[in-house]
């Protein structure tokens, strides 16, 4: 498993589609305040999209925007941006679609996990991906969502949310810049095994000197270069990918505490309560009790 699918398998991201209808009329809508990464997706229509009083564009169906900061917007369907956000009321499509109207999908991405800021944090202030722009995977992805949007077949809802995710994934794979962060690290020719050699085996005590090894660097060659990439320190990842996956274990799988701290390498619970409230800002039995 190369280390950006090590990453993805690891983010416990939940994906909330909390908007599935159609506006029509005048109206204007802004989702963020949520903190979250938040989404749209326009389903039919036409509609217009401003961030932060700037930045203008026209959105049409197929077109999804993505703010991984949750940035203040405005979309609507006034061209000159006049309409009062959130005051309009959408409907669903049980009369069937109005071809008059705009239809959107729109939603926010929760987690808790220190190593989804770490990517995100290397992606603009938006995202977006024209239907035109739509790779093969992703255009036969987006066309099952837009065509679940509308559906009123049970499970629908689950199936959005499900999707969402996997374009997210997408957004990561293909947004990522590839000079400085994780998939950059992933991508180098040195650091690569590294990262392979961390994430295959949390467990393992590493040094600096066993991961300097790895790539045939010295030690002040190889923390230099680590820190350049990923902007941080051998050790502070090290961390951070072991308590990642004692998330994982505490969350998915209910394992004790200590159970969870001994398969990523800490000899004791308590020292592993201590490093894991200190990185992910939660107990372990905080997770666990979720």
């Amino acid at each position: 498993m190369d280390a950006l699918n090590q990453l993805l398998a690891t983010f416990k991201v939940q994906a909330n589609v909390f908007h599935n209808g159609q506006y029509c009329g005048r109206w204007a809508v802004d989702t963020s305040g949520s903190k979250n990464i938040s989404f749209h997706v326009v389903t039919h229509g036409r509609c217009y999209l401003s961030v932060a009083d700037a930045q203008t564009e026209a959105l049409e169906a197929g077109d999804m925007v993505f703010f991984p900061h949750d940035h203040s917007h405005c979309i609507t369907s006034d061209v000159s941006f006049s309409t009062e956000v959130n005051l309009s009321k959408s409907k669903d499509y049980s009369a069937g679609i109005d071809n008059q109207g705009t239809g959107l999908v729109c939603g926010y991405f929760e987690h808790q996990h220190p190593m989804v800021e770490h990517a995100i944090k290397q992606l603009p202030d938006m995202v977006l991906i024209r239907r035109n722009d739509h790779n093969q995977s992703f255009s036969l992805l987006m066309q099952t969502l837009i065509n679940e949007s509308s559906s009123s077949v049970q499970g629908a809802d689950y199936i959005l949310n499900r999707i969402a995710e996997a374009l997210l994934a997408m957004v990561f794979r293909y947004h990522l810049p590839q000079d400085q962060g994780v998939l950059a690290a992933a991508l180098h020719p040195k650091l690569s095994k590294v990262l392979q050699a961390i994430h295959s085996s949390p467990q393992t005590k590493w040094t600096v000197d066993e991961l300097a090894a790895i790539c045939h660097l010295s030690r002040a060659a190889f923390a230099e270069l680590f820190k350049d990439v990923l902007n941080s320190s051998p050790m502070e990842y090290v961390t951070q990918w072991r308590l990642s996956i004692a998330y994982r274990m505490l969350a998915d799988d209910s394992v004790s505490t200590l159970e969870a701290a001994l398969a990523v390498g800490y000899d004791n619970e308590s020292s592993f309560s201590k490093a894991f409230k200190r990185v992910m800002g939660v107990t372990p039995g905080a997770v666990r009790s979720a």
